[in-house]
């Protein structure tokens, strides 16, 4: 039996990028924790050990603790300079410190806060689509809805959302493997356009806040603590894109699951509590982050299997949700299914600040959406998966309403 290894297990490999299952199962099957010498890395599908590698507090997730063989290194951009960290690639007590000063911005008081603003721009959106024969719910809905939310959150112009689109798309392919002088040029020029703009807006609220996310992170104070002008700007360039492009991906995963699987979309239409419950089997099933990056800083095992120091350790997030040893037919997308463990928002100190955000987000937009048309049908269009090495979604998905 031949077991994927190289890119066979990226989303440049037609298998993985569409039927990533298959290629799951065979490493399950035969190689768990495989390594994939080809692209410098070890491989991680068994439910068991994501859990377990997610909560080890001992592990990093800082690339600079990777050894140069590995993806990690080879993934390394920024030529001329340090790239800006953020806290997803920082461990404690940096990680922690920059975690406590944002996290006031999604706790349960503010997701209640933003829900307003989430339904009327979900209803200004269907409203323009309303009179259309056909529409791409992923352009005209999916994605304009957590752009121009963050954007209201940040306290930015909306009219801005093309370029935050634009910049989101291109700092997306940051963990591609495959790059070329085009490409990181290009990459470059995205995180310079954003940096720009970002400091722009922090200038202007030093010198007058407002009531937004930017001014709370100039003012956020931690022991006497406080953010540096860069910190704000990777941080904002961070919320930007863990709040677009993941959400974007949920909300078009769910609604084409659930119209693929007609009885269970009556079933949510018939009680839109439901709804809730389609979003957790989504994220279970297909989940818009596909996999996660661990570092371990001396040699170990994981799953009875010897690791070294600095290996780049990937958690598929995607293959833990899907593994048999944790579900019944964990193919099958079941919105009844009682126990729903998923992996989609990560684990352990670094689970995902957003998620109870995107659940916010995700909720409303499909509840809006199917009380706006009960009779949405996919049009019968080819439904291509993006190319995108770290996010799993569809590129358009159009629908009759």
């Amino acid at each position: 039996m031949s077991i994927p290894t190289g890119l066979q297990v990226t989303i440049f490999d037609e298998i993985f990028r569409n039927r990533p299952h298959e290629r799951f199962d065979a490493l399950r099957e035969a190689d768990p924790v495989h390594e994939d010498k080809v692209l410098g890395r070890v491989l991680l599908t068994r439910a068991a050990d994501v859990a377990a590698t997610l909560k080890d507090r001992s592990l990093s997730v800082d690339q600079r603790n990777a050894a140069p063989d590995t993806i990690v290194q080879r993934l390394a951009t920024m030529q001329d300079r340090e790239a800006p960290r953020s806290m997803l690639v920082l461990d404690d007590p940096e990680h922690g410190r920059l975690r406590r000063l944002v996290t006031h911005a999604f706790n349960a008081r503010a997701i209640e806060a933003v829900k307003p603003q989430v339904v009327a721009v979900a209803d200004e959106l269907l409203d323009a689509v309303v009179e259309q024969d056909r529409f791409d719910l992923i352009e005209d809905f999916a994605s304009p809805l957590p752009i121009t939310v963050i954007a209201a959150m940040l306290g930015v112009d909306v009219a801005d959302r093309g370029d935050f689109r634009r910049w989101s798309k291109g700092l997306a392919n940051v963990f591609s493997p495959i790059r070329s002088p085009e490409f990181l040029a290009a990459l470059q020029a995205n995180s310079d356009e954003i940096s720009a703009y970002f400091e722009r807006v922090i200038g202007e609220r030093r010198t007058a806040p407002r009531d937004d996310l930017i001014s709370a992170l100039i003012a956020a104070e931690d022991g006497g603590d406080r953010l540096t002008t860069q910190e704000i700007v990777t941080m904002c360039i961070l919320l930007l894109l863990a709040g677009n492009l993941t959400t974007t991906d949920l909300i078009g995963n769910c609604v084409l699951a659930l119209l693929r699987h007609p009885e269970q979309r009556a079933t949510v239409q018939a009680n839109p509590a439901r709804i809730a419950d389609a979003i957790e089997e989504t994220l279970r099933l297909d989940p818009p982050v596909v996999q996660s990056l661990r570092i371990p800083l001396e040699p170990r095992e994981i799953g009875g299997c010897p690791v070294r120091a600095g290996e780049a350790v990937t958690t598929f997030l995607m293959a833990a949700g899907q593994d048999p040893a944790l579900h019944k037919d964990p193919l099958t997308f079941d919105i009844d299914r009682a126990d729903k463990t998923h992996f989609a928002f990560g684990g352990g100190v670094h689970f995902c600040l957003g998620a109870p955000l995107a659940r916010a987000e995700a909720e409303i937009a499909l509840t809006r959406l199917f009380a706006r048309f009960p009779n949405l049908a996919l049009t019968g269009d080819p439904i291509e998966r993006n190319i995108s090495a770290a996010f799993n979604g569809v590129q358009q998905l159009w629908v009759r309403p």
